[in-house]
């Protein structure tokens, strides 16, 4: 079932931040795709995992990140587009000195779930990390290896 989008103006944000990464959910509201804008510390990202039932579409804004898609890497810089299909392994790693940034945008709708589940980790976050992989599977990804 396809979400019909609200119509309205915000300029208010939640924001999400896990393991080095800040993520405004920019559409809270029901909508049929996810939209996050989200900033990436050097050294950190998305270790390599499938969604098996998302399309994504990052954008990218600032900085320089090392992407993985299926099985070739490659360095990406601002005004990349990069195109992630369902059930295809990918992540990605900040490689620069400073702060990147892209747009994720996801369909169907649900990929912002996860950064808040991620966002409830218990502290300290790193004795509790055993509830990441059943969190991912609940938000149907699974990790499948490291940091790109």
């Amino acid at each position: 079932m396809r979400e019909t989008m609200e119509a309205g103006i915000t300029t208010t944000f939640e924001q999400t931040d896990f393991a080095g990464i800040s993520t405004r959910i920019i559409n809270p509201e029901t909508s049929p795709f996810t939209i996050l804008d989200m900033t990436i510390k050097p050294g950190f990202g998305a270790p390599a995992h499938i969604s098996a039932s998302e399309d994504k579409l990052f954008i990218v804004l600032e900085g320089t990140l090392k992407y993985l898609i299926g099985d070739r890497t490659e360095l990406v810089e601002p005004g990349a587009r990069v195109q992630v299909p369902k059930g295809v392994v990918h992540g990605f790693t900040n490689v620069g000195a400073a702060d990147a940034r892209h747009i994720l945008v996801s369909t169907p709708r649900r990929h912002e779930e996860f950064f808040r589940d991620l966002r409830d980790i218990p502290e300290p976050r790193d004795q509790n990390m055993h509830l990441l992989p059943a969190i991912a599977a609940r938000h149907d990804q699974r990790i499948v290896g490291s940091l790109p």
